[in-house]
């Protein structure tokens, strides 16, 4: 009927002939419905594609700069796990760690330093390498390290040649050593060899051998000593560097061989440590016995720190006044004069009889965060230039929680640590005239000073020093006819004990005042009270160096 009846209307809708286009629900031609629908389909098709892609990329890049971040840390395990299972089964953890080190080994690398990935081309990512080495300079080059997906993973697919830039597949890493130097000797301050003298013996130390890798300034300086010998690196049957022999240069130690006996015979067979150092330059001139290696608490030497750090912030001047008790109340706990004797009164007599219950309650006033700043400033935390030194230690300043903390690290107890050698450098900071050159045990060394507090505040503090050897706990350390600067400390390993052997016992001093030329720092472990058994020590020093 709708082919061949002439075009009639009908009453049932879908029975109406006629050429009628279809429409979609909402008027739209079918058609155009569908295509709109096909192209939508194509473009999400096309941003996912795109969006998986870029992810793809992402996630193998990821894993490139995590490969790169692990090698610069010289963590082959971290390397490893990057890896891809083929990988994983052709270099096994152990092998693969042997196999980076002894490359890296025998090019002498110090360090790896790896600059931006660059972009993914044809499944790689080229790493620009730069690796510092002991002998050969700088190993510089491009690194395409292979990053593939595996089991929804970014994996690295490794090789050996991956180890050093310009290395190719196959080729083992050799160093090849043509000519050694003589080894350079190790002198004092008298040109003579420092191993030679017993009582230097040990400062002088063992060379690097093998596995064993020395001691003291041997150990210290072994590069400077040892040279460099003449060597070649080679890549298989290729040369890739060489370098010629360098003699050996002999250093010369700042250490005084007389000066060193006599503060290692005034130390006698006590347990404890001397230290010299010269003021104007930080030379260390002599160390005996536990100078630098056992941290004690200082005791009220300390309070040098705390009565530069008072004047400093004008907390307090040499003429405030205190009340004369035998302890002071911080934070509900008592702490007592190291005697239990009354004292105060002006800020310069508290120094001079070295009370506890002046200072205590100064430093809390000083507050932690300058206090540790000023200690840092004189060299706390920070580690020396010498063999085998250990650091001197105090809290951080969001450590010291409250006025009683604050007021124990103000007079040298709770938790802070000190060793002879840098006490023997707060003095001498006092002696420059506020100014600290860091301690240096060789004359090679360069000179490094800083200003820790005003000349005007130095003058300060040297006048008490001056007080505290003339009248005060530190008389046994004046020498007739020089001018001594000291500081006694009765650092207590035990609290509120009455016996000597739970203090140790400390003098701080320099001499002469007026044109300071050395700065001595005496410790006895277990000895009571500095001005009894460290300060008569602290004498014989300084009259022998001064000699």
């Amino acid at each position: 009927m709708f082919s061949s009846a002439p075009p009639r209307r009908s009453n049932v809708a879908w029975l109406e002939p006629g050429r009628r286009r279809r429409r979609g629900r909402d008027g739209v031609p079918w058609r155009a419905l569908l295509a709109v629908l096909v192209l939508a389909a194509a473009v999400g098709g096309a941003v996912w594609f795109v969006v998986d892609r870029h992810h793809d990329e992402d996630m193998r890049r990821s894993a490139a700069e995590s490969f790169a971040a692990s090698w610069m840390r010289r963590d082959p395990a971290g390397m490893w796990l990057m890896l891809d299972k083929r990988s994983r089964a052709a270099y096994p953890r152990a092998r693969f760690a042997r196999l980076v080190r002894s490359a890296e080994s025998q090019a002498t690398v110090e360090s790896v330093r790896i600059g931006r990935v660059a972009e993914e081309r044809n499944g790689r990512f080229a790493l620009p390498v730069a690796m510092p080495t002991r002998i050969f300079g700088t190993l510089r080059g491009t690194i395409a390290v292979p990053v593939h997906d595996e089991d929804g993973e970014a994996r690295v697919a490794w090789a050996p040649r991956l180890r050093l830039p310009g290395l190719r597949t196959g080729e083992t890493v050799k160093r090849v050593i043509l000519q050694r130097p003589t080894r350079a000797s190790v002198l004092g301050a008298d040109g003579r060899l420092l191993a030679a003298n017993p009582a230097t013996a040990a400062l002088a130390g063992r060379a690097p051998s093998g596995s064993d890798k020395g001691t003291g300034l041997e150990r210290l300086y072994d590069e400077r000593l040892a040279g460099r010998p003449g060597a070649q690196l080679r890549f298989g049957d290729r040369v890739v560097a060489t370098v010629k022999r360098r003699r050996g240069r002999s250093i010369h130690a700042t250490i005084r061989p007389g000066l060193q006996r006599t503060a290692a015979a005034a130390l006698g067979g006590k347990l404890g440590g001397v230290a010299v150092v010269r003021p104007r330059d930080g030379s260390v001139l002599a160390l005996a016995g536990l100078a630098v290696s056992a941290p004690q608490p200082p005791g009220s030497t300390f309070k040098i720190i705390t009565l530069s750090s008072a004047l400093a912030a004008g907390v307090a001047t040499p003429s405030s006044s205190y009340p004369v008790r035998t302890s002071a109340t911080l934070s509900g706990v008592r702490l007592r004069n190291a005697g239990g004797e009354s004292c105060g009164g002006s800020l310069t007599q508290s120094f001079i009889d070295s009370c506890n219950s002046v200072f205590a309650p100064l430093g809390a006033k000083v507050g932690a965060k300058r206090l540790v700043r000023m200690a840092e400033s004189f060299g706390f935390n920070e580690r020396p230039r010498v063999p085998d030194a250990k650091a001197s230690t105090i809290p951080p300043a969001a450590k010291l929680t409250d006025s009683l903390a604050v007021g124990a690290s103000a007079i040298g107890q709770d938790r802070d640590l000190a060793t002879p050698l840098q006490m023997a450098v707060v003095g001498a900071t006092i002696a420059e005239s506020g100014r600290r050159a860091r301690p240096r045990i060789v004359r090679n060394d360069k000179v490094l000073r800083r200003r820790v507090v005003s000349a005007r505040v130095a003058s300060q503090v040297r006048e008490m020093m001056l007080g505290v050897v003339r009248s005060g706990t530190g008389t046994a350390a004046a020498i007739p006819g020089v001018q001594v600067a000291g500081k006694t400390g009765t650092a207590e390993l035990r609290p509120n004990s009455t016996n000597p052997k739970d203090a140790d016992a400390w003098f701080v001093a320099f001499a002469p005042a007026s044109n300071p030329q050395v700065a001595v720092a005496v410790m006895l472990v277990g000895a009571g009270f500095g001005g009894k058994a460290a300060a008569p020590i602290a004498r014989r020093v300084l009259q022998a160096a001064l000699r």
